[in-house]
């Protein structure tokens, strides 16, 4: 019932805007931050999370910590690279309302990489209204670049005269 009311009512897709505008912006200023700073490296961020594994009071699964030192942190410089122009797309297609439900997919999927490594800060947030967002379909990116593309697409094509 609720997921229809998102899909259905008109008046809900500006609420949905202004909340397709938030996610946007933290992962367009995220992104955009660690390329300006020039010198991030997840690799601390990678070694807390192995290490919270060990602790008393673990945060983060043994599994996890299993993936983590085995497949991200020998692949490091890698991800120093593409984390932070992987932010910066996730942020600009969400905020243009360009693929949208392709983005909040891949903005999940980082935030549950974050999440089960350990880090809570807004994160839960994102995941919360990253779902909401999904869950109204294509009432999300009415306003935006989707929007518009569904509308220019749905008009019948002009009719063509038959040559003679």
């Amino acid at each position: 019932m609720f997921t229809e009311f998102l899909i259905r009512n008109g008046k809900i897709k500006f609420i949905l805007f202004i909340v397709r505008l938030y996610v946007g912006w933290v992962w367009f200023s995220h992104g955009f931050n660690k390329i300006m700073s020039k010198n991030f490296d997840a690799t601390q961020f990678l070694q807390h999370a192995v290490a919270q594994a060990d602790a008393a009071n673990p945060t983060v699964r043994s599994w996890w910590a299993f993936i983590v030192k085995y497949a991200f942190l020998p692949n490091v410089e890698i991800l120093n690279y593409v984390i932070p122009v992987a932010e910066l797309l996730i942020g600009i297609l969400i905020l243009a309302a360009l693929f949208t439900n392709h983005a909040i997919y891949f903005a999940l999927f980082l935030n549950f990489v974050y999440l089960l490594s350990g880090s809570l800060d807004v994160n839960p947030q994102l995941i919360l209204w990253s779902i909401l967002l999904l869950a109204s379909k294509e009432n999300a990116s009415r306003i935006g670049l989707d929007g518009m593309l569904r509308r220019t697409l749905k008009k019948p094509a002009a009719p063509v005269k038959p040559p003679m």
